[in-house]
């Protein structure tokens, strides 16, 4: 699960950098019940496009940068969308825009960290359906692939070797990615605002809440409380991030993940150790630098997994996926 840019710059005072808008209404995003998730992935790259029931007619879409474990750049958007299953064509309206680029090149004064946006477009796609139920979408290309629904492929996933391990942090650290992108501010020093904690709901299910403190040494804390933005991967726990004026630190806290294919394969759990003693992830400006996320499986796997190593195996490969 994601170890940077985290929080880190709530050190720094408000009044520095270019970062998004204080005072910004934190949370606006809504709540999608019922829906269906489908996913598509490449070797460095995974998309996530959740589509809610007729009667709402809501999606969320995420797309995550996966070069190293900890994940880089994220974009989401969230909107309503007309077009069922049944339908050639599938239009994403969409209504809000959030970024978070992969910033660790630049100095911490001038992040931006995750933003914000209000927006109105509408992205069409011509829609089928694959030889095994695939959805196939042709059209934008940032959004566009072959997907399958998330629930059919967590059925790939184990929990008796290391590898098992690998994949079930790879899995629950997309919700995290995904929760981060809509955490205004996420990774610039417009964290300070989370001096005063605030939460923000899954888009499934649960919250994750945020807050910060401390002076010379700060502290954020990172909570998650039965959080799911797609249905099938719940975490739970607190992350903390401990650094000085430099951002320069580590992290600790244990997250559970609960992973729920479709029947008939079980259920699988686990937790995420980000400060394991003599191994914690490491934060150098910023960013995690080193150290090892410890990741123990109900089913008796066990791997640590370096948050600046290209994941292994790769998210596309856990779930058995075609490249898109």
């Amino acid at each position: 699960m994601r170890a940077g840019p985290p929080l880190l710059l709530a050190l720094l005072s408000a009044g520095c950098g270019t970062y998004a808008e204080l005072g910004q209404k934190l949370d606006v995003g809504f709540t999608i019940a019922g829906g269906e998730a489908w996913i598509s992935a490449s070797p460095s790259e995974a998309r996530i496009l959740l589509l809610g029931p007729p009667d709402t007619a809501q999606f969320a879409f995420t797309s995550m940068e996966l070069p190293i474990a900890a994940g880089t750049a994220v974009w989401a958007t969230q909107g309503t969308f007309t077009g069922g299953p049944a339908d050639p064509t599938l239009t994403l309206h969409e209504r809000y825009l959030y970024q978070m680029p992969d910033e660790r090149g630049r100095p911490l004064l001038e992040r931006y960290g995750a933003t914000r946006s209000d927006v109105s477009a509408n992205l069409a796609f011509d829609r089928q359906t694959g030889p095994e139920g695939q959805l196939v979408l042709s059209g934008d290309a940032s959004i566009a692939g072959t997907y399958v629904p998330l629930s059919a492929a967590l059925g790939h996933l184990g929990s008796a070797s290391p590898s098992d391990a690998a994949c079930a942090f790879n899995i629950a650290n997309l919700a995290v990615l995904s929760s981060q992108v809509r955490i205004i501010g996420f990774g610039s020093a417009a964290m300070t605002q989370y001096r005063r904690p605030a939460t923000f709901r899954g888009t499934v299910q649960g919250q994750v809440g945020v807050s910060v403190g401390g002076g010379t040494t700060v502290t954020t804390d990172v909570s998650y409380h039965q959080f799911s933005d797609f249905g099938g991967v719940v975490i739970d726990g607190t992350q903390t991030t401990r650094v000085n004026a430099g951002g320069n630190g580590h992290m600790s806290g244990i997250v559970t993940l609960t992973l729920s294919p479709a029947a008939p394969a079980p259920e699988i759990q686990g937790s995420v150790d980000y400060g394991s003693d003599g191994d914690a992830v490491q934060i150098s400006s910023g960013s995690a630098s080193g150290g090892n996320y410890v990741i123990t499986l109900a089913g008796g796997a066990t791997t640590t997994e370096s948050p600046v190593a290209a994941p292994s195996p790769t998210v596309m490969d856990c779930l058995g996926l075609a490249p898109p």
